[in-house]
Order: structure tokens, then sequence, then C-alpha cells
């Protein structure tokens, strides 16, 4: 019997890893395992999916969806969505408390029972949730990425195409730093529409407005529909499985552990990293503005002090 890919999403249960779910069923990228501190949670989202198959014409219906950690075992990928969303007036401090405890107990499970895979972090606060996953896991740093680049990225291209009157397939652009309004680092300077650099579309203004668009991005679709977006953030996360399970190579916005590239050690934020079966098999640098430089460095220093708020919680 041919194996195909085994890919468990922990926190199947929530909007985020029905979403991861519902892309990865679609594209057929393997055996899914849907895994919820709720059962009934995991195991309603299963059979929806497998009653949407009579329409969409995927056969992937032998889910597994369960409570119990084990059912990971042998997964050659596990996605990690699970985590309390931050509540009005609460601290960055008082939610990593939260999440770091989750994420601690759920990559123990990820040490125990699926040693060999590459785990994607979707957990808040995104870059302080891959520190915690890779201090506790002991995974070397190209199985430990975080999923965010690709959604803030995906916002940014999304606004230049709609500021510009051009489809999305033909922006390229890149969003780098933290997973947060205010540090994100929205790339101008390489930002190209068909190989034409943004700025013969798009005016200083109207730029710096596709950057704050992008920065409150997050915010603008909680604001809309009461609570954190799913779709984009899930197809977002499904590309990066994609990647990896079909060792495509590509190379997409993820937050690792920096060795050095772009100036920078021992912190974990968003660049452009090559996805293959190895994981993070490459981390890309490339010249930045002076103040993108200036703004990147900002972010690093922003996520190294949520870093080392979740020290005290490991």
């Amino acid at each position: 019997m041919i194996k195909r890919p085994k890919i468990a999403i922990v926190g199947a249960g929530g909007n985020v890893g029905a979403a991861v779910a519902q892309w990865a069923v679609t594209k057929e990228l393997g055996e899914l395992v849907l895994i919820d501190l709720k059962a009934t949670a995991a195991e309603g989202r299963a059979l929806d999916l497998t009653q949407a198959g009579a329409w969409e014409g995927f056969n992937s219906h032998g889910f597994v969806a369960t409570d119990k950690p084990e059912a990971m075992a042998g997964a050659d990928v596990v996605v990690m969505t699970a985590g309390v969303q931050r509540k009005p007036g609460q601290s960055r401090e008082e939610l990593i408390s939260i999440n770091a405890g989750i994420v601690r107990d759920i990559c123990k499970n990820v040490k125990q029972h699926a040693p060999d895979a590459v785990l994607i972090v979707v957990s808040n606060p995104l870059d302080a949730m891959v520190f915690v996953a890779k201090q506790v896991t002991g995974f070397p740093r190209e199985r430990v990425i975080g999923s965010a680049g690709v959604l803030d990225s995906a916002r940014f291209r999304t606004y230049l195409a709609m500021a510009a009157g051009v489809s999305v397939e033909d922006v390229q652009a890149i969003v780098l730093g933290a997973h947060t309004d205010k540090d994100m680092v929205p790339i101008l300077s390489t930002a190209m529409i068909g190989n034409v650099p943004v700025a013969k579309f798009l005016s200083p203004e109207k730029l710096a407005e596709v950057v704050a668009n992008t920065k409150k991005g997050g915010a603008t679709l909680t604001a809309l529909i009461g609570t954190s977006a799913w779709l984009a953030p899930g197809s977002g996360t499904c590309l990066m499985v994609e990647a990896i399970v079909r060792n495509q190579g590509r190379v997409l916005p993820c937050s690792v552990e920096l060795c050095g590239e772009f100036g920078v050690n021992n912190a974990f934020v968003g660049v452009p990293v090559k996805l293959s079966a190895k994981g993070a098999e490459a981390v890309f640098e490339f010249e930045l503005s002076p103040q993108e430089k200036e703004a990147f460095a900002a972010s690093v220093a922003a996520n190294t002090e949520l870093m080392n708020i979740a020290k005290t919680f490991l």
C-alpha cells in the first residue's frame, strides 16, 4: 500500500484548524488527523468535511478525529492552531502566560508521538510561540516553523492589487518581521507588479496607505466579523503544508530562528524560507532599504522581548 503523507492538526475544532483541514482535503494532501481538546468538535469538523466531498469530488473521507494526542504518531507534519484569542484589555504577558502553557503541553506530545515531524505553529503570539515550541521539542530549526508571513504577505499583495486595480496573481510582495500590527514590516523596496516596481503604479501616499492597511489587516477583519480571520490564515498555512509534503521548494515568508541571517541571532521572526520535505531548508537574505532595516531591527527587538517573557513560563 502506498503511504500517503500524514498531517495532524491540533486545535482542529477551531475555525483556523478547520480551515487548514478544508484546504488540505480539497488539495488531497494526505491523511488527516483532527485533534482537539473537545473530541466532539473534531468529530463534527471531520463529518462536515466528509459530507462536502459528495459535491467537491475529493475522496479523503477517512478522517481520524479525536482528543487523543497519540493519534499524531508517525505524522509527517503537525499543524498547531490551539490557543486562546487575546481579549480586550488583556496584556501580551497575560496572553503569553496562557498560550505558552497550551503550546508547551502540545509540544511535549509532538516530541513523544511525532518526533520526526515538521511542526508548523499558528498559535499566538506567533513568534513567541514558535520559540516555545522549539525549546520544548528540541527539534532543529528547520522543523519548527511559524505561519504568519504567508498571511501578512497575502494581505499586502491583496491591498496592492486593489489599490493598483490589477490581478493579485501578478503582485509579488513580502512582509517580514513580527506578526503584530505594530512591528510587521511590509517591504516596498522589492515589491513588484508584473516585474514592474510598484512605485510605477501607485503614489507614495497610496503606498503608505497600503502599508497601513496591511499592518492593521487583522484588526480590520476582527472589527468586521467579530473574531479573528480563518480562511486566509488556513489557506496560507495549508500552502506551507503542501510545500513540505510535496517537496516543492517554495520560497515563502515564515517565522524561524535566525542564526546570523540579516545580522540577527537567536530571534524568531518572519523571513523568506525555502520549504521542502526537510522543512525550512534555507533562509534567504536580501538587501533592505535603510528605513526597512530600521523597522526590521525594531521588529526583532519586539519579538525578543516577547521571547524573554515566554521563557518564564517554560
